[in-house]
């Protein structure tokens, strides 16, 4: 989902779908300048007049604080309000006006940061004084010598160009071309089971994207890193992990993933013999990772896509209300005003007017718009919107709540000062949508607000559910973690530039048990086929999201009553938190602290947990983990993964290998010994991005 609360333009990339266009690649270069964290545009004689108070130390922090605050509001409104008008309405008049608006808020940015970067911010005693006007320091690359901002600028928007323009030509069919990533491409990989048609278009889209820009991205990794030191920072590394706030990230990370890794395993192996039953033993082997072709997804970061020749029960159907929303008569206004009265519930807030006046709930169909759904803060403490093409289905129905999520974690801050209107964290809005969605998608819900009426919990139906879920929301765990360890080693020098591509495999298959169908050599750039490469996005937000929103979750299903580790009637997966208002009150006490103290204090007060731990997310999938196990044992299933060869090469021609086309292989040689894998260490530095420049793009 996408989270719009300051002014930015921004785009999004979600599993299934992309949003691209001119402006995007025109803007996303100008977002990655200017830091979210300082997003307060200031006039040049007031900006130049606090900038000689600063070097006379005549300087009030309270009333630069102030004069920041009110400077702010009406220049960010102003811009949100553009790429608002942009985003409903797509045209070369609204694009040009929001490009326009854009460039006058980055304008200031690099002279604001001036002035911040002359406090003495650590002599500050006052805690939220010195807290403020540290996120106000960190503005990331806006703080480049303009010519290397420009050159900035210029190799993300080429690799975010060569990736918009890639396309392939179909397989077998050299004349049928013009195939793009979205929706053919995406497609194919989803519904296709033949095995050389899915290896065909895995190769080609990473030829016709990835391998196009290696170049490029050699000169982002330093470009990241000089922008890092100029904000004080040893390398990109350690700034992109500043808003977590932790010495010990990498570590936590780590421990989180570990905690999860044996539910992971039992699936992987599950899934594994499936796929060994549809493709054969010759493609598909017991002990190996798995191809990555095959798991319905470009890049295997989702296997939901294969759900239908997986499902451990076929059949038996998880409950689906979306016939029953349609015999009721229900409207997308329905469905939002069903979500809203969900928080009401809770004692949380009813939707501002101007909430119904301005948002736009369906596609009006007589312009073109970008759909996807998002949530809107206009920087003003009144105007709060989603966009969203609602269509009456119980999958949007439970979206609508989760934007909602957005709207009421919006209105909770809103009496807080600019700097700490954002989550705990940059995965804290996404657990929170994503923690009153899993309590929305359950039938004791449906039941409660009268779309189930005669619905009945069979255990097959459970273990389906929970199955289809854990291909999403288990398996994005690990690739979460592999996106950003990779970057992370890379600005730390631990790889160096003739590693980028092998490094990259060596890590899918550490923490995912994950293959490329071919050899692949350091000729290629397979991360640079994924967006958030290209675009310079962080990623393990969506690894701290996953994580956290069950931890929410839990704590939330236990103020409700809901939850019993001695009740085989309350398992985990089944708490519906409706209508509890002990839930909405811890809900509601997390979400107003924004991120105005670290997060682990925020997190401690509503869960009394201190860190990321996956031992929630193993109690909801705790059945099916259970079932896992016996299958996995029924059928003798290695659980867990051997490494069976090389999966990348220096160069192909040197690898002892026939070489066939663009990547396919024969082996020609015995490869080298499975115990080979054991001496190989990976140093991981943990990081991401300042809080306020992650939150303005949410990947799920």
């Amino acid at each position: 989902m996408e989270i719009l609360r300051r002014p930015v333009v921004v785009a999004v990339v979600r599993q299934g779908s992309t949003i691209f266009s001119i402006l995007t690649l025109a803007l996303f270069a100008l977002l990655s300048a200017v830091s979210a964290q300082l997003d307060i545009p200031l006039r040049d004689d007031l900006l130049q007049t606090m900038i000689r108070e600063a070097g006379s130390g005549n300087l009030d922090y309270r009333n630069v604080l102030a004069k920041l605050e009110f400077q702010g509001i009406q220049q960010c409104s102003n811009n949100v309000a553009s790429q608002w008008a942009y985003e409903t309405n797509v045209n070369e008049f609204t694009q040009s006006q929001a490009l326009e608006a854009q460039q006058l808020y980055s304008e200031f940015q690099n002279q604001a940061w001036q002035l911040i970067s002359r406090l003495n911010i650590n002599g500050i005693r006052d805690p939220t004084i010195r807290r403020r006007l540290t996120f106000l320091s960190i503005v990331g690359p806006a703080a480049l010598p303009p010519g290397q901002l420009e050159r900035y600028n210029r190799v993300i928007n080429d690799m975010l160009s060569i990736y918009n323009s890639a396309t392939i030509c179909a397989h077998n069919d050299p004349f049928r071309c013009g195939l793009r990533l979205y929706p053919d491409l995406s497609q194919i990989m989803a519904k296709s089971r033949d095995w050389d048609e899915l290896q065909y278009v895995w190769i080609e889209w990473r030829r016709r994207s990835g391998n196009q820009m290696r170049d490029l991205y050699e000169q982002l990794v330093d470009l990241n890193n000089e922008a890092a030191s100029y904000n004080n920072f040893t390398n990109a590394a350690e700034y992109w992990m500043f808003p977590y706030e932790s010495p010990d990230l990498q570590q936590e990370l780590d421990a989180a993933w570990n905690s999860v890794r044996p539910l992971y395993e039992e699936l992987h192996a599950y899934v594994r013999r499936k796929l060994r039953d549809l493709y054969g033993p010759e493609k598909v082997s017991r002990q190996a990772p798995l191809p990555s072709h095959i798991l319905g997804n470009m890049w295997g970061q989702s296997w939901t896509n294969i759900v239908d020749i997986t499902m451990p029960y076929p059949g038996k159907n998880r409950l689906d209300v979306t016939q029953e929303m349609l015999n009721q008569g229900y409207t997308p206004i329905d469905m939002f005003r069903v979500a809203e009265e969900f928080y009401v519930s809770l004692n949380l807030s009813a939707m501002p007017p101007e909430f119904w006046a301005s948002s736009l709930f369906v596609d009006p169909g007589d312009r073109d718009l970008v759909c996807q759904a998002s949530a809107w803060d206009f920087c003003n403490r009144l105007d709060y919107r989603i966009k969203m093409c609602t269509r009456v289905t119980m999958k949007d129905l439970i979206t609508v709540h989760h934007e909602m999520a957005h709207i009421q974690y919006f209105l909770r801050y809103s009496k807080l000062p600019r700097e700490f209107r954002d989550g705990a964290n940059p995965g804290f809005h996404e657990a929170v949508g994503e923690a009153v969605a899993l309590s929305v998608a359950t039938p004791r819900h449906f039941q409660a607000i009268g779309l189930a009426p005669r619905y009945s919990v069979e255990p097959s139906a459970d273990i389906n559910y929970l199955f289809a879920l854990a291909m999403d929301k288990v398996v994005l765990l690990p690739f979460s973690l592999t996106m950003d360890k990779w970057r992370w080693d890379l600005f730390n020098r631990v790889v160096n530039r003739e590693e980028y591509n092998c490094h990259w495999h060596r890590l899918r298959e550490q923490y995912s048990g994950i293959k490329p169908p071919v050899l692949r050599s350091e000729d290629d750039f397979d991360p640079g086929s994924k967006y958030h490469i290209p675009a310079n996005i962080p990623y393990i937000r969506n690894f701290v999201a996953g994580i956290l929103q069950f931890q929410i979750y839990r704590a939330l299903c236990q103020a409700a009553g809901q939850r019993s580790l001695n009740d085989p009637q309350k398992p985990l997966h089944r708490c519906d938190f409706y209508g509890s208002g002990a839930a909405g009150g811890i809900l509601g006490r997390l979400m107003e602290k924004g991120s105005s103290i670290p997060w682990q204090e925020t997190l401690q007060e509503a869960t009394g947990e201190v860190r990321l731990d996956g031992d929630a997310l193993r109690e909801f999938f705790r059945p099916l983990e259970d079932w896992l196990r016996t299958e996995n044992l029924r059928t003798g299933e290695l659980v867990g993964w051997t490494y069976d060869g090389d999966y990348c090469k220096r160069s192909i021609e040197t690898a002892g290998l026939q070489v066939y086309g663009s990547g396919f292989y024969n082996s020609a040689f015995t490869v080298e010994s499975p115990t080979c894998a054991l001496l190989i260490t990976i140093i991981s530095i943990a990081g991401c991005l300042t809080s306020s420049l992650q939150s303005a793009i949410v990947h799920l």
